[in-house]
């Protein structure tokens, strides 16, 4: 079982990322508006997992340099 966010359009729903399903597959679907409060859970598991980055890698080095060196070639 797996949680995937869509949105309701045109009386279908669209899965808003890669579902791994056979074509016509029937499921079952539990509405939840996705209010603030699951855009303020996403923005909370985000924030765990670059934290969870830095604690395993450390700060990732500041690559603007590079980049702007790599615009003017």
């Amino acid at each position: 079982m797996s949680r995937v966010e869509a949105v309701y359009r045109h009386g279908v729903f669209e899965p808003l990322e890669p579902v791994n399903l056979r074509e016509e597959e029937r499921v079952r679907l539990r509405i939840e508006p996705a209010g603030e409060q699951c855009t303020r859970s996403w923005l909370d598991e985000v924030r765990a997992l670059q934290a969870d980055v830095v604690r395993r890698h450390g700060p990732l080095p500041d690559s603007a340099s590079d980049i702007g060196a790599d615009r003017v070639r």
